[in-house]
């Protein structure tokens, strides 16, 4: 088996062009490729990261998760208390 890679390997333009909306969509042809996954990669690696790749595309950071309520809550929030005096800080 030839570990030969296609010339359009991790070439942004050519594996993960963008629609009309800006999305990320591979072509036909690369679906079908056994190196789909490494290619993605490496274009987004040579998009400058994820971060950047998710600027470009329109796409927020996930909304931060607020803190639990109810009995987890009050026990995650008794447990950071316990935590804190027992290293003498207080909260």
């Amino acid at each position: 088996m030839s570990d030969t890679k296609p010339p359009c390997f991790g070439i942004p333009e050519e594996c993960m062009p963008r629609d009309e909306n800006g999305i990320i969509q591979p072509r036909d042809r690369c679906r079908v490729c056994t190196y789909l996954r490494e290619c993605l990669k490496a274009a987004i690696a040579a998009s400058g990261g994820t971060e950047r790749v998710r600027a470009a595309s329109g796409g927020e950071n996930p909304p931060k998760r607020e803190e639990p309520s109810g009995v987890v809550g009050a026990i995650r929030r008794w447990s950071a208390r316990k935590s804190a005096s027992r290293r003498g800080e207080s909260r």
